[in-house]
């Protein structure tokens, strides 16, 4: 049975959201309920959980960035929220937490960029500092968190992005996921049965190069669409774009994938135009099926 939350913690959460804000959560049905919910997931920290209306405070600061604040309640992920705000407030138990439950997650996709336990150890140790860590003139990057998506979801993009720098940082070829996992093809990965066996190698090659070139966000996009599976709403809501937007720049990335193969196979074999053609037909909508093997585990 679901308990209403207390006057004082609710009343807390409105004024936190500002006069606009409130407004269009009280006219959300069941706001109260749905804050109620939030207030004991967050409970459910126990030892490690913030005080009830700090996280009020917290998720009134929070929701009033939305247009729709009921329903991203309704979405909220309101355990992993309390979390950032108990890691960033000190309070007990709550670090050790974020190590079990995210920070040491991140090891298999930063496997993916740099084979080394000790390059993992240093990306989680910089990672540590960049989320709980206070900046010049901003509070803690942890505090950004708003409870869409999950946090494990929401650090694991910043831990790639600040995996990827590191690389470079250290003189790194920029070699990036696709290029290490090449040497690792799982059961996803681009079949090629279909082309000569004299032109495999080059195939897969050339779109291992066209994935290493794009840039870190829109690898990113890539792996959360086809690895991860999740959908363009979902997506939406953690790059702050419409579907539609996110839809086009998927479609984007995949012909420009496409178009870099084509580029690579190009310098690698010496073929007529027209068998060139006829090579990226025969591959052409089967590059995306690969991602899956390129950019999710080994």
């Amino acid at each position: 049975m679901v308990v209403s939350p207390s006057e004082d913690a609710f009343d807390v959460l409105l004024h936190a959201m500002g006069a606009p804000g409130a407004s269009r959560l009280r006219g959300h049905p069941g706001a109260r309920e749905a804050v109620s919910r939030a207030l004991e997931e967050a409970a459910s920290l126990q030892g490690a959980a913030p005080e009830p209306n700090a996280f009020a405070r917290h998720l009134g600061t929070q929701l009033a960035r939305s247009e729709e604040p009921g329903l991203a309640l309704e979405q909220l992920h309101a355990r992993d929220l309390a979390l950032a705000l108990a890691c960033v407030e000190g309070l007990t138990g709550a670090d050790a937490r974020l190590e079990k439950e995210v920070l040491q997650k991140l090891r298999v996709p930063l496997a993916r960029i740099h084979p080394s336990p000790a390059f993992a150890d240093e990306v989680l140790q910089a990672l540590r500092s960049n989320l709980l860590m206070p900046r010049e003139d901003a509070p803690p990057r942890l505090l950004g968190y708003a409870g869409v998506g999950s946090l494990l979801h929401w650090v694991n993009i910043t831990a790639v992005r600040l995996a990827l720098r590191m690389r470079k940082a250290h003189g790194d070829e920029s070699l990036v996921e696709a290029e290490v996992l090449a040497a690792h093809p799982s059961p996803g990965g681009l079949e090629l049965s279909f082309i000569r066996e004299d032109s495999r190698a080059h195939v897969r090659a050339a779109f291992v190069r066209a994935v290493a070139s794009l840039d870190d966000e829109d690898r990113e996009l890539l792996r959360l669409h086809f690895v991860e599976r999740l959908s363009l709403e979902r997506m939406g809501t953690l790059f702050g774009l419409h579907k539609s937007t996110l839809s086009r720049r998927l479609s984007g990335v995949q012909a420009l994938l496409e178009k870099r193969t084509r580029r690579v196979l190009s310098e690698r074999l010496s073929l007529r135009e027209e068998e060139l053609e006829s090579l990226m037909r025969a591959i052409h909508g089967r590059l995306d099926l690969s991602l899956s093997g390129l950019l999710g585990g080994r």
